[in-house]
């Protein structure tokens, strides 16, 4: 699958289990600054149409439930957002204030979440946003691509590392045990990957623990014990079964 499909596909799944618009491309920035400009231009516009059908459906729910007088300042306050504009600071060509890149070239219209940049966390809201923070309220979803199921845990209860493997033939049990997704067969260790809280930098950091076949976090293989920052949108890949990890913090679940 092309870059840019699966990098809409990740977005469409993240919007539509409740993650805000500017959120999940912000999670996704790493993949999307892989991409050649004809490809963000393009992702650009497949995210504009989504967003669009997707907001006059919601529309359309909102105005069979709530009685007009409810409806109208809403549109107009939608309408007033639209009508902002700020320039593009690579193009120059003008963008609707709420977003995240420009519509003309593909680039980030706000480089304050840019994974060489430093953060500042001086806002709660602001920390948030950052597709690397994962606080003490905060849940990691583990997605297994092959049939989508889900694992959700909160690391940050554990007192010991959290294991990723299966069980199988192994008298330890991994806290996520993959056996049911054919992980002997697929290259997954016993022992595979380890999750590890922050709570001082409130990070989550994925080591491989030593496994047979390997850990990738999108794409790039880990040393055996190397120690990586998981940020929200990651693929993580052990042996040849592909997981995808998402962060919902506790606003998002409200």
């Amino acid at each position: 699958m092309a870059l840019v499909d699966e990098t809409f596909e990740i977005y469409v799944q993240m919007r539509s289990s409740g993650k805000q618009a500017k959120a999940a491309l912000n999670a996704l920035r790493a993949r999307i600054e892989l991409m050649q400009p004809r490809e963000r231009v393009e992702l650009v516009q497949r995210v504009k149409v989504w967003e669009e059908e997707h907001r006059a459906a919601r529309n359309a729910d909102t105005q069979s439930t709530q009685p007009t007088p409810y409806v109208k300042p809403i549109v107009s306050q939608i309408k007033e957002e639209e009508s902002k504009q700020v320039p593009c600071p690579r193009c120059g060509k003008m963008n609707a204030a709420g977003e995240v890149f420009c519509a003309h070239c593909g680039n980030f219209l706000s480089t304050a979440n840019s994974p060489h940049e430093t953060t500042r966390f001086a806002e709660p809201d602001l920390q948030a946003m950052s597709p690397d923070f994962f606080g003490d309220d905060s849940t990691l979803v583990l997605l297994v691509v092959s049939d989508n199921t889900t694992y959700r845990l909160q690391p940050q209860q554990f007192r010991h590392e959290t294991v990723i493997g299966r069980s199988e033939g192994s008298t330890m049990k991994p806290d996520i045990d993959l056996s049911a997704h054919n992980a002997s067969e697929m290259g997954v260790s016993r022992l595979h990957v380890a999750l590890q809280y922050n709570a001082k930098n409130n990070l989550l950091s994925v080591s491989d623990m030593k496994s047979a076949n390997g850990t990738f976090i999108n794409g790039q293989k880990l040393f055996p014990q190397e120690v990586r920052v998981l940020r929200d949108g990651d693929e993580i890949r052990v042996g040849r079964l592909v997981l995808r990890a998402y962060f919902q913090h506790q606003s998002e679940q409200s």
